[in-house]
């Protein structure tokens, strides 16, 4: 197996943002913040709000009372930002004054309204649909927003009392006010694998599964959770063979991703199969098909096959296999 490059931080793995850990006041008050000029970003249930090309950053009063605020950082310009994660009270409200608000305005939308991100008024979209569009200090504070917005909406009351949690710590901590106990963000590993086999004439081929839920001609890697007290080398191994019933060896750590749907942090590896012998599990696997360069380059391009996109590792470490060549 020829080896590969380290996976390029792209998509999700972009980075822009100084989380800014000192500023993350105990009490989880960021009325200090707001006074000094502080930017929001609204997400709910996993979309954002974005206009014009990029994220929505409006001000203190767009945002509607009793909202979940986590503060998310500063950017090389020292500008800061706290993410606001809406109920669905709250996003009614805020949709409802947004909507106001262009009644209002005398602008005639109807020379360039664009539609998508581009859009001259406000929308709503999932992150997965923004990832490649956002600049570096967007996409840092889209994967903040949503991974925490997930977590707060999943962790409102304490594993140890039942009782409600609040926010503490810039809303990077739910404390529970009868015991002062304190949780904390989730990020679960998850190993995603490219496995290749190389015959006698160094011809290379790697294994995409489809997944039961998708569509037939969907593949892409296999992957799934570390489990406690597994290193994510055992993991990759463990995986592959629940997954495939095939051995492999010599794992190679590639690169990481966020992937905040709902917490998840996906592992980038590369491992060796030793044979083309395999048999999908058929409940969380469908279907595997070894593929040659050309033969995968062939049937997507074809359309018989349709692999993962860059927005995800999975396609990057793909992609970087199919360039390798």
């Amino acid at each position: 197996m020829k080896p590969l490059p380290p996976v390029k931080p792209i998509s999700l793995a972009r980075h822009g943002i100084d989380r800014d850990h000192l500023c993350r006041v105990r009490d989880g008050d960021l009325s200090a913040l707001w006074t000094a000029g502080a930017r929001p970003v609204f997400e709910h249930r996993g979309s954002l709000l974005v206009a014009a090309g990029g994220l929505l950053f409006g001000d203190r009063d767009m945002v509607p009372a009793k909202q979940t605020e986590v503060y998310l950082g500063r950017d090389p310009d020292g500008t800061q930002y706290i993410g606001v994660s809406l109920d669905d009270s709250g996003r009614s409200e805020l949709d409802t004054g947004l909507a106001t608000a262009r009644a209002r305005d005398a602008t005639d939308l109807l020379t360039a309204p664009g539609d998508g991100i581009d859009s001259a008024e406000p929308v709503w979209l999932p992150l997965r649909q923004l990832a490649e569009s956002l600049d570096d200090v967007q996409v840092s504070l889209a994967c903040e927003v949503v991974g925490l917005g997930n977590w707060h909406r999943a962790h409102r009351f304490s594993p140890r009392t039942g009782g409600p949690t609040h926010p503490t710590l810039g809303g990077w901590v739910r404390t529970d006010p009868e015991t002062g106990s304190e949780h904390f963000p989730r990020t679960d590993p998850a190993v995603i694998v490219l496995i290749i086999n190389t015959d006698d004439e160094g011809i290379e081929r790697v294994l995409l599964g489809n997944n039961a839920a998708w569509e037939a001609d969907r593949f892409s890697l296999l992957a799934g959770f570390v489990e406690p007290g597994e290193t994510l080398e055992h993991a990759v191994i463990r995986e592959v063979f629940e997954e495939a019933h095939v051995d492999v060896v010599n794992p190679q750590y590639l690169g990481s991703q966020p992937w905040p749907f709902p917490c998840s942090l996906m592992l980038g590896f590369c491992a060796e199969a030793p044979s083309l012998g395999f048999a999908a599990d058929e409940a969380e696997i469908a279907s595997l098909k070894w593929f040659t360069r050309e033969e995968l380059r062939a049937a997507i391009e074809g359309g018989s096959v349709r692999s993962p996109g860059l927005v995800s590792i999975a396609g990057q470490l793909l992609h970087s296999w199919l360039d390798n060549g």
